[in-house]
């Protein structure tokens, strides 16, 4: 099954797997929670805990693995300088992306709030009584 990362935050469960294919340059940001890294060909191993992050520096397949329930995220770390950006300057933008995920999923639903209400005060408004019809007959 391939979990490759396609939205700003995702969550793993503990024992659950990313399989990152060719992932040099990009970096994981672990928001919440224990994984463990391995990369082909490297004989290092890595745990990651919240707040801390990992450059893939390797071509070839990368394992991320849930020790416990974790959130995560995978971002594109290239940049146009010499160095790799720090810890700090991931979690940072990656913070960013995730308060603008955020942002606009409440916007979406403050927009389907205002709308349930406005239907439901259409709903509550007093409605126009019928008006009784009177028949006048007059006989001369």
């Amino acid at each position: 099954m391939d979990n490759e990362l396609r939205h700003p935050l995702t969550d793993l469960t503990a024992g659950s797997m990313l399989r990152v294919d060719n992932g040099e340059g990009r970096a994981i940001v672990v928001f919440e929670g224990d994984v463990w890294i391995t990369q082909h060909d490297d004989q290092r191993d890595f745990v990651l805990s919240g707040g801390e992050s990992f450059s893939i520096d390797r071509p070839g397949l990368t394992l991320v693995e849930a020790l416990r329930d974790s959130k995560l995220l995978l971002v594109d770390a290239r940049s146009r300088r010499d160095t790799p950006p720090s810890s700090f300057e991931l979690q940072r933008w990656a913070r960013e992306q995730r308060t603008a995920a955020i942002a606009d999923s409440m916007r979406g639903g403050a927009q389907t709030v205002r709308e349930a209400v406005a239907r439901w005060i259409a709903h509550l408004a007093p409605r126009a009584a019928p008006r009784a019809m009177t028949v006048c007959t007059a006989v001369r």
